[in-house]
C-alpha cells in the first residue's frame, strides 16, 4: 500500500544530485508559485535573470523560451532571490523543490490558489496552513504514514504576515491529488475534521521540507469555494493583474524577512 512506502533506511537509487550539481551563487531563497498568469506578472514587473531549469525534462541552462520550471533571479529590498513557476500537483512541485535544493536553495516561499471549504474564508483571502491532511501519494515516500502532517514553519510565516499587517487565517488544509473527486461526503468529512481549505501540494511540501531539512513557508489564497455542497468559482482564473502582483509582493516581503 502507498501508506507503507516510506523507507528511511536505504538511499534512493537516483537523486537530483545525480542529475544537477550545485551552482555557486544560486539563490538560497526562492519563491515558487503555480499560476502562469501570476508568474507572467512577476516577469513583467521585476528585472529578472534566467537561471538553470528546474525541470529535468529540459537541459539545464538551455535556451528554451518556456518559463515553466525555469528559475529566475531578481532583487527585492536589496536581496537577491530566486523565483520559479511550478506545475500544479504534489509530484511536480516536490520534483521542482528537490532540484532547487540540489542547486543550492535552502528556503522556499510557496504560494498559490486553494478552494475555501468554510464560508468564513472570503474570496481571495489568505490561508497559512498549519497542518495538512495527506490525501496525495508523494508525501508517503518522504514521511511515515499518518493522516496528517504538521507544517512547523506556519508560526513564523504568520508572524511575518502579522508584522506586514496582512490579514490571514491559520488552519488545517486538505491536500488531494484528485480535485475532480472532491465528493460531497468526503468534503463534508474533511470540514468536520477541521480543514478550512483544499489544495494539491501542501502536505507533500511539508514532508519534503522535513526530510531534506529545508524551510518551506506556505500561504494560499482562496480562488474558489466548495461550501454548502456546491462549487462557487469565485475568482478562479479571472483574477486581475494587480491582486496577483500583491500576492507576489507579499511572498517577496516574506522571503527577505526569513
Amino acid at each position: 500500500m502507498i501508506t507503507h512506502s516510506y523507507d528511511p533506511y536505504t538511499p534512493e537509487i537516483i537523486s537530483p544530485r545525480d542529475m544537477v550539481k550545485p551552482i555557486p551563487g544560486f539563490p538560497d531563497t526562492m519563491l515558487v508559485t503555480f499560476q502562469p498568469r501570476t508568474f507572467a506578472v512577476f516577469l513583467d514587473q521585476y528585472d529578472t535573470t534566467p537561471l538553470a531549469s528546474l525541470d529535468l525534462e529540459e537541459a539545464p541552462l538551455s535556451d528554451s523560451p518556456g518559463i515553466m520550471g525555469r528559475a529566475y533571479s531578481f532583487s527585492h529590498s536589496g536581496r537577491v532571490l530566486g523565483a520559479a513557476l511550478s506545475p500544479i500537483g504534489a509530484p511536480a512541485a516536490v520534483a521542482l523543490v528537490e532540484t532547487a535544493i540540489a542547486y543550492g536553495t535552502t528556503t522556499f516561499v510557496v504560494f498559490g490558489t486553494c478552494g475555501a471549504l468554510v464560508p468564513e474564508i472570503e474570496s481571495g483571502g489568505l490561508i497559512v496552513p498549519t497542518s495538512a491532511y495527506r490525501d496525495e501519494g508523494t508525501s508517503y515516500h518522504y514521511a511515515p504514514a499518518s493522516d496528517e502532517i504538521a507544517i512547523p514553519s506556519a508560526a513564523k510565516t504568520a508572524a511575518i504576515l502579522d508584522a506586514l499587517s496582512v490579514p490571514h487565517t491559520l488552519g488545517k488544509v486538505w491536500t488531494t491529488d484528485a480535485f475532480f473527486r472532491e465528493t460531497q461526503a468526503t468534503t463534508a468529512k474533511r470540514v468536520r475534521e477541521g480543514c478550512v481549505a483544499v489544495d494539491m501540494e501542501a502536505s507533500a511540501l511539508a514532508a519534503v521540507a522535513r526530510f531534506r531539512q529545508v524551510a518551506i513557508h506556505q500561504f494560499l489564497y482562496a480562488a474558489d469555494a466548495l461550501t454548502d455542497q456546491t462549487w462557487d468559482p469565485r475568482l478562479l482564473g479571472t483574477l486581475p493583474a494587480e491582486p496577483r502582483a500583491r500576492y507576489l509582493r507579499i511572498a517577496a516581503e516574506l522571503a527577505v524577512r526569513l
